[in-house]
């Protein structure tokens, strides 16, 4: 008990001993010294006020992590009841579509989430059979069986990269005994695709496969695909044959076009440098698709193939005697037969342009850049590098035309420049806020000092000097006995103060007690 109240004494003792001390320093402060003071105080409180605050309404600060995003509203509202079930603190972002929980019971919604079958966007699939139903009639069991292909089709689309989300709607007719009544089987896809990113003809084509070989009785023809901005992305043509060769050649024609442009494009560019030369090439195809055969002779060349010799002797005859040779020889000609199939797609013709920009020469009296055409000879090699990278064939009847004009790149020139002074502008700004911070630095290390070195001073005035007669310094051994000795008695007194201060304060307290009996009796 004693230990106790001991320490608290203590504890009471230096918190009354420091508040002194401080007041005593702000008494000796001056009142420049008291601003300067006060004011740091007060906005390093503030700062730390304002941390706080803003660490708090961060989630991560918070101990809030991502359960889920990008939800629809009706499945992020039914998500959200059951967590208020399962009694989970839980914070909604994004307008609703994005929800946060807390990152220690991130784990057990996501489970408990997961055993009541949440989220349902990615669709649901064959485990709709995965409880067996007796009392289930035949039409829920064929429904049934149409959404989980459809889940399963739209899981599968939705692996692919460039898609975020799919649904799929299948159309079965009931089968009739009329076949004239028979309706066909549909199929209609909705695909969203991550943003900045599209599908191409050809991914288009693989889920009209995959749908179709997936339900069956599905024609190709019959499946539709759209994006979630309702444009139409398969064929538009549908079972018109002659739409879709029409919309296959053009197509054709214009990969086989694009592909010669980027090849001349990319040589040209790496000759001229970018943006100094534009190639357009017109391809014309021959679609047709032709059977021929063909049987040549050749006069020239004649070949035995078969010979009659056939010799008649004749005796005693009224007019003599008589001999006959007849002979017959059967010759084949060459022949040579040929089946010519000829592919579609084959070029016909091709006409190229090429425009060409000239250079651009800097003179140091001018700001303005000189133009300067290109020469005939450069032309003419830039025209036979072309025809060299797109194939050229002179007898095909192709055409080329290189033709050297100017381009108009003032804007294009106009924007370099300010991007120029742009980048120019920002490498000063950038060294004028390191020198700024390093100024404010300089700053608040010298405040610091003097605030720190202000202090220093306040807590320990100079002890004035002692000068002895004539203006020398006492030395120790001329200090008198009595001083010393007085001294001495002091720095023991002040040592077993700090050391032992309840024993002191009992030793005052009782010679008080003696002083007073003492002048009662005087």
């Amino acid at each position: 008990m004693y230990k106790r109240k001991n320490g608290r004494y203590f504890m009471a003792e230096f918190f009354k001993q420091l508040i002194a001390q401080l007041s005593a320093i702000w008494q000796k402060l001056s009142l420049q010294q008291k601003i300067i003071t006060s004011s740091l105080v007060a906005f390093t409180i503030l700062g730390l006020i304002g941390l706080l605050m803003w660490s708090a309404g961060t989630p991560k600060a918070a101990g809030m992590q991502r359960l889920y995003s990008d939800l629809q509203l009706e499945e992020a509202g039914v998500i959200t009841q059951k967590l208020d079930d399962a009694g989970i603190r839980y914070k909604v972002e994004n307008e609703g579509r994005t929800i946060l929980v807390e990152a220690k019971r991130l784990y057990e919604a996501r489970m408990s989430l997961a055993r009541e079958g949440l989220p349902k966007s990615h669709g649901v699939g064959y485990e709709l059979f995965d409880k067996t139903n007796l009392a289930m009639t035949d039409f829920v069991q064929k429904l049934n069986a149409r959404r989980a292909l459809e889940g399963e089709l739209q899981r599968t689309i939705e692996g692919l990269e460039e898609v975020k989300s799919a649904r799929v709607h299948i159309v079965v007719p009931e089968p009739t005994i009329f076949l004239d009544h028979q309706g066909d089987t549909k199929a209609s896809i909705v695909v969203k695709t991550i943003p900045g990113q599209q599908l191409n003809k050809d991914q288009i084509r693989g889920i009209s496969h995959l749908v179709s070989s997936s339900v069956d009785g599905l024609n190709i023809d019959k499946v539709s695909i759209i994006d979630y901005e309702g444009r139409l992305l398969s064929s538009p043509f549908g079972a018109d044959e002659t739409a879709l060769a029409s919309s296959r050649n053009l197509e054709l024609q214009q990969k086989v076009e694009t592909y010669l442009e980027n090849s001349a494009q990319q040589m040209l560019s790496g000759v001229l440098g970018p943006s100094k030369a534009k190639v357009k090439i017109a391809a014309d195809l021959d679609f047709d698709q032709v059977n021929k055969t063909m049987e040549q002779f050749d006069p020239e060349s004649r070949v035995v193939r078969s010979e009659e010799r056939n010799d008649e002797n004749t005796k005693n005859a009224p007019d003599g005697d008589h001999r006959r040779e007849r002979s017959l020889t059967n010759y084949e000609i060459d022949k040579t037969v040929q089946h010519i199939m000829q592919e579609i797609g084959n070029v016909k013709r091709l006409t190229i342009a090429v425009a060409v920009d000239g250079r651009y020469d800097q003179k140091q009296e001018e700001e303005e850049e000189a133009y300067v055409p290109r020469s005939s000879e450069e032309l003419l090699s830039i025209e036979e590098m072309v025809k060299n990278a797109v194939g050229y064939n002179l007898a095909r009847g192709d055409e080329i035309v290189v033709t050297n004009l100017q381009f108009a790149n003032e804007f294009l020139r106009k924007q370099q420049k300010e991007l120029r002074e742009q980048e120019r502008m920002e490498f000063w700004l950038t060294i004028a806020k390191y020198v700024a911070i390093f100024l404010i630095a300089g700053f608040f290390i010298f405040f610091l000092r003097y605030l720190a070195r202000t202090l220093a001073e306040a807590m320990n005035p100079p002890v004035p000097e002692v000068e002895a007669l004539g203006g020398a310094e006492l030395i120790p051994d001329e200090i008198p006995e009595d001083v010393r000795h007085s001294s001495e008695v002091l720095e023991r007194v002040e040592m077993l103060t700090h050391e032992e201060p309840t024993n002191i304060a009992s030793i005052i307290r009782q010679w008080l007690n003696e002083q007073q009996p003492q002048a009662a009796n005087k």
